[in-house]
């Protein structure tokens, strides 16, 4: 169950749809709500369906799912994206084979709108229009970086890559960016099973790239990780 369901202020909508006049936006906030999430809670996918939104707060994740139960991140999502447009052009949309799921990585905050609400002003205003099309681009781009990830990686180069992805720089150590994340969660990232990728860690400690903590995992040289990566 989410933390909290709120309403919308219209300056918050405001931000939030660039594009939409200053008329609109009343309307838009009036059909608009705030649901915060625990980490690891389902936002879309599955029973929940699929809603235009916006992440107001957070960072979320977009996950695949075998039949087996393997887990893979196609895209970690922050602030002031745009999520859910499926249902924009697939109101009935279900989920395929791999089953698709958006999850929190953290606590976060999205925004709801009603999809046709979103399909009404993308008619109306031409700028929000472009604003959904750039967002729909960029999800391409996004999703076809994954599948290159997938089909040419091997699993040492997608470990390196997803931990710079996730890694946060630290207030005491600025030069050591930490990755809060654990053995099995790093390897539902990356498509792999923990063994491997408690391996592939240990490699990466004895190469002096980083350091393993409980539930963290610390960047000892960015610059070298990034070579592995990418």
């Amino acid at each position: 169950m989410p933390l909290r369901i709120t309403g919308v202020d219209h300056k918050q909508v405001q931000r939030l749809l660039p594009g939409i006049p200053a008329e609109a936006i009343v309307e838009a906030a009036n059909a608009a709500y705030a649901v915060t999430y625990r980490a690891g809670e389902t936002i879309m996918g599955g029973a929940q369906g699929w809603t235009p939104a916006v992440i107001s707060d957070g960072t979320v994740r977009l996950t695949i799912r075998s039949h087996d139960g393997r887990e893979a991140t196609l895209r970690l999502i922050g602030r002031g994206v745009m999520v859910g447009l499926v249902s924009l052009f697939q109101p009935d949309y279900t989920n395929p084979v791999p089953e698709r799921s958006m999850v929190a990585v953290e606590r976060s905050t999205l925004v709801f709108f009603e999809p046709d609400l979103i399909r009404a002003f993308g008619n109306r205003y031409c700028e929000f229009s472009m604003h959904l099309v750039k967002g729909l681009v960029e999800w391409g781009g996004a999703l076809s970086d994954a599948a290159g990830r997938f089909a040419f990686m091997s699993v040492r180069q997608r470990v390196a890559a997803h931990l710079i992805g996730v890694a946060s720089i630290d207030v005491e150590s600025p030069d050591t960016p930490v990755a809060p994340i654990t053995q099995q969660q790093l390897a539902d990232a990356v498509g792999s099973v923990r063994e491997v990728v408690a391996r592939t860690l240990r490699e990466l400690r004895v190469d002096g790239l980083i350091s393993v903590g409980r539930a963290r995992i610390t960047i000892l040289d960015p610059k070298r990780l990034a070579g592995e990566a990418f």
